[in-house]
């Protein structure tokens, strides 16, 4: 039963992926007493708290460490220390040392005060229900991988980070639009003062951060005003109907290697993941893959079997011997999402109810749904609040769509426009009632 909320979760306000965030094994050390299923998504945890020592990892995700902490790969960083014992959840794209918390705070908070661009006719290919022949198929089965990669990787780009004019890092990025704008990680641009995106076939272009977003992790590149060239746009699919065992196929550019993107393959391994980073921020409804991920794939595209974008390749599992043959990738639902909002506005615009809440047993449930959540708290006159809900409903639907457990709750409420009304059909007292939510916003 996951505990979790909706509120805002703090921003680090720090710079990740610098050398003096290093964690000690002893800091990773699992906590026999910890009982799983109280461990809220805790929105009062701040900078100075150590999350991870606050709770310890759940013992099937304590092997992993958040992207921000893979440092071996930095030009420079040879002579770092290999973390003995547990392994790490890296960012499959962070390889460049950090110069400096201050510095890259300043520098990130200048380019995030530019006013993004508009582009008119801006071209998106997108899979929906009465749409699925935008994508050409071979029969009637699913396409061959060669042909899914001869169609995906003019979309995908390698990115390279730098600081004073020189590349410390690199990960990748997918085109989303034919302007350009490209959806990449927040740990991959992280700290860098400029920008350089790398075709497929090797023209290379400057590029501009419009925004990131700590809570997802995905940020927004675009070439610079006057690049004199136009984009493919990847077609993006449905990764909220992906079932575990389908055909995945990831497309990046690891360890910056040249000669254009790396294709591997395997299966979707789960859905619904939920994994949390060292600095207290959570990872929701991740979709999990065997596909081979190196690193520097981090932004990188986690294709189906229609050629479609599924998910934005996030982190990997690694141990000191190597790779584990685990990756997440975040749903292109979340990604298009937060990177159409930081285009519009600059920034990420994240929906909030005001709620903290558990999964709910099925002795609690309405006769008419198998799965809900046990509101536990609900923030004094905040958006749920206002619209009379109570500790111990049971919210069973959010704007008529079942609500399948808390982590998708926050994910789905966090896609609401923030200002809008929403309704919540919850379970009281024997009876369903549908109760009327203005969306408030998550600072």
């Amino acid at each position: 039963m996951n505990s979790s909320d909706d509120s805002e979760e703090p921003s680090t306000g720090a710079t990740s992926g610098g050398p003096s965030e290093s964690f000690s094994p002893d800091e990773w050390e699992l906590e026999s007493s910890i009982d799983w299923s109280q461990i809220p998504d805790d929105p009062d945890t701040t900078v100075e708290e150590s999350p991870t020592t606050k709770y310890a990892l759940h013992p099937d995700d304590r092997i992993w460490r958040h992207p921000s902490e893979l440092q071996y790969l930095a030009p420079d960083a040879k002579d770092l220390k290999r973390t003995s014992g547990t392994g790490r959840l890296v960012g499959a794209g962070l390889v460049g040392a950090v110069l400096g918390a201050t510095v890259a705070a300043l520098v990130v908070g200048t380019m995030l005060s530019t006013s993004p661009q508009v582009v008119e006719r801006i071209v998106e290919r997108e899979i929906t229900t009465a749409n699925v022949s935008a994508v050409p198929q071979s029969g009637d089965g699913p396409l061959p991988v060669a042909d899914i990669a001869a169609m995906v990787t003019p979309s995908v780009v390698r990115v390279e980070v730098l600081q004073y004019g020189r590349v410390v890092g690199s990960g990748s990025g997918v085109i989303f639009r034919n302007d350009g704008h490209l959806i990449t990680n927040t740990h991959v641009v992280d700290g860098g003062d400029g920008f350089q995106i790398v075709l497929a076939e090797g023209a290379v272009f400057e590029a501009e951060l419009v925004g990131m977003d700590r809570r997802t992790d995905v940020a927004v590149l675009r070439p610079v005003s006057g690049t004199p060239s136009s984009f493919a746009p990847a077609t993006l699919g449905r990764a909220d109907r992906l079932r575990a065992g389908e055909t995945a196929i990831a497309i990046g550019s690891p360890l910056s290697l040249r000669g254009g993107p790396t294709v591997t393959v395997g299966v979707i391994s789960a859905t619904n993941r939920r994994l949390q980073s060292p600095q207290g921020d959570w990872l929701y409804e991740l979709v999990q893959t065997d596909a081979p991920i190196s690193p520097g794939s981090s932004g990188g595209a986690l294709v189906d079997a229609r050629g479609a974008v599924v998910g934005i390749t996030t982190v990997i599992a690694v141990t000191d011997v190597g790779a584990e043959g685990l990756g997440f990738a975040t749903p292109i639902e979340i990604a298009r999402h937060v990177a159409k909002d930081i285009i519009q506005w600059g920034r990420p615009r994240h929906g909030r109810l005001g709620i903290r809440g558990s999964d709910a047993v099925a002795d609690l449930l309405p006769p008419s749904h198998s799965a809900g959540v046990l509101v536990q708290s609900v923030d004094s006159g905040g958006p749920s609040a206002l619209g009379g809900l109570q500790v111990g409903d049971i919210v069973v639907e959010l704007n008529g769509q079942p609500v399948v457990d808390m982590g998708a709750l926050i994910v789905d409420a966090r896609m609401l426009e923030p200002g809008a009304s929403a309704s919540l059909r919850i379970w009281r007292d024997q009876q369903l009632m549908l109760l009327g939510i203005e969306v408030g916003e998550l600072d």
